[in-house]
């Protein structure tokens, strides 16, 4: 292996072991991680496209928000979490929290503009109250990206 290249397998492996990233023997599982960065991205785009802050991704909680999207396409409809405030919030400091669902055959950017154009689901992504965001995706065997976003302050 050149040594170009071995400098970059080093470089890849000591991201990986810092962020607690793993993808190997995973490649669905590099896929979901890089869709959720997409997802993550687009909601913080349009938050500064209408100048509010950026909101934190809370890595651990985005474990929970990719359950409730794999649960969302087992069952084959979008539909909220039943009690956010137990399931995602327990023994997290917070005054108020909202939750965006959605499924789509397209792409993230395609999703993000559906939310902007729904007022409710704008209403949460500009919401100037959160500071921090959960976010799981999802895309099934049929190509539907399913995808939970979480937002609390």
């Amino acid at each position: 292996m050149p040594r170009t290249a071995k400098m970059i397998a080093r470089v890849a492996l000591i991201a990986a072991l810092v962020t607690g990233i793993s993808t190997v023997g995973s490649p669905a599982g590099a896929r979901t991680l890089c869709v959720r960065g997409r997802m993550y991205r687009a909601t913080n785009l349009s938050r500064t496209n209408h100048s509010l802050r950026r909101v934190d991704i809370h890595y651990a909680m985005s474990k929970l928000a990719r359950r409730h999207s794999l649960a969302m396409a087992r069952k084959g409809y979008i539909f909220h979490t039943s009690d956010p405030s137990t399931y995602y919030l327990n023994g997290v400091r917070w005054s108020t929290w909202g939750e965006n669902v959605g499924v789509t055959p397209g792409t993230v950017a395609e999703l993000e503009q559906a939310f902007m154009s729904s007022t409710p689901h704008r209403a949460n992504i500009l919401n100037s109250g959160f500071r921090r965001v959960a976010v799981g995706t999802y895309r099934d065997d049929a190509g539907y990206l399913w995808v939970t976003v979480f937002f609390y302050g």
